[in-house]
């Protein structure tokens, strides 16, 4: 496997190309470097793929952005020219999950397919549950989950720039949910849930059942505004923490890899 820098990101290049995946990373403020973005891209590239990681400016800020949905559309389209494709397949990570299904409800000619792995599909929503209001489900039924430590302090981040330490005072968390409200456009435009138009391009929903980051709800709410639109499949797995493997039993570790394997292929 070899890899370049590119003005867009990074590409990971095998021997022979199998197809071509645009993998788009989560909300951290390595983005593209992060060693475990480094791990996969090379892994999917030893695997035959053509692998394009763009940088996700918003993203490291921790911050949703339109632009980073714009981002996507067009570093698929420098994926296919490069790879000499139509299309290409998009996997995003957490975040970079719900930004590619913004982005192809928006219009990505360039993209197959979706692999979306612990995606949003309502920002504000996902940020209210950082501040401990609930994050239902389609039903109404509540996300099992207590929100994870790093929510609160990707929202802080995310809202006034400044990293936040422990638990939300009173007054805090008063002044944070005035800082959700004053950006609710801006939420809306990096949310599926305000998707512009319908999707045409097959979805591939995978998500932990123990997810403290972005709650396995979201899923749910992704699988039921689309699968009237397009073929949707949807895993919840006890085998996921947020984006990251949590060797379950033999049972679910099958099941993961199986669902993977359709998507890719």
């Amino acid at each position: 496997v070899s890899q370049r820098e590119l003005p867009e990101g990074r590409l990971y290049s095998p021997t022979t190309v199998r197809h071509a995946i645009l993998l788009a990373h989560g909300m951290h403020e390595a983005g593209i470097d992060d060693p475990r973005m480094i791990n996969f891209a090379r892994a999917l590239a030893g695997a035959g793929y053509l692998v394009l990681t763009p940088r996700m400016e918003g993203l490291q800020r921790y911050q949703l952005i339109a632009a980073d949905v714009r981002r996507i559309r067009d570093t698929a389209r420098t994926l296919a020219v490069l790879a000499q494709r139509e299309q290409v397949i998009v996997f995003g990570i957490s975040f970079g999950g719900g930004l590619a299904i913004r982005a192809v409800c928006e219009g990505a000619p360039a993209v197959e397919r979706v692999i979306a792995l612990g995606a949003h599909q309502d920002a504000e929503r996902v940020s209210r549950f950082y501040l401990d209001q609930p994050a239902p489900a389609p039903d109404g039924s509540p996300a099992l989950v207590e929100p994870h430590p790093y929510g609160r302090v990707a929202l802080w981040m995310s809202l006034f720039g400044e990293k936040h330490r422990g638990s939300f005072t009173p007054e805090e968390r008063t002044r944070a949910l005035a800082g959700v409200e004053s950006t609710h456009d801006v939420l809306a435009a990096a949310s599926p849930s305000h998707c512009p138009g319908p999707l045409t391009v097959p979805l591939y929903l995978v998500h932990g059942s123990g997810d403290r980051v972005v709650p396995y709800t979201e899923t749910l709410w992704n699988e039921q505004q689309f699968s009237p639109q397009v073929h949707v499949r949807t895993l919840i797995s006890p085998a996921i923490v947020h984006a990251e493997y949590d060797p379950p039993d033999l049972g679910e570790r099958l099941s993961l890899i199986a669902f993977v394997v359709e998507g890719l292929w």
